[in-house]
């Protein structure tokens, strides 16, 4: 077996598991901010995640929606471990930090189609 063989993992790849572990979280949501036009043109839009890579290390922060009635601190608290997990476990890069910001509170789906 070669022992210098490389492994390279794309932003894409950080984005997607970062998402799908905060999708993982009861009560939470990556927010989406408004579309830009390179956004628009190209097909994707950012979903309220940013990561920044410096070799092995990571840098994560969320931008997050959270249901009305949740105990804001605690479902934080599981989507920066949720986040901290699935990247380390996934890519074997260090997470330095996972970042939260709360930007909104929500009904959940099931309530605001009720009216």
């Amino acid at each position: 077996m070669n022992e210098s063989s490389d492994l390279a993992i794309s932003a894409d790849v950080l984005m997607n598991i970062t998402q799908l572990a905060v999708e993982q979280v009861d009560g939470v949501r990556p927010t989406l901010p408004p579309a830009r036009v390179g956004e628009i043109l190209g097909g994707r839009r950012a979903r309220g995640i940013v990561i920044e890579r410096d070799g092995d290390d990571v840098w994560v922060d969320l931008s997050l929606a959270v249901d009305y009635g949740v105990e804001i601190p605690k479902v934080a608290a599981a989507a920066q471990s949720a986040v901290r997990e699935a990247i380390a476990s996934m890519t074997g890069l260090v997470v330095r930090s996972v970042n939260v910001a709360v930007e909104s509170v929500e009904l959940p789906e099931e309530d605001a189609t009720r009216g």
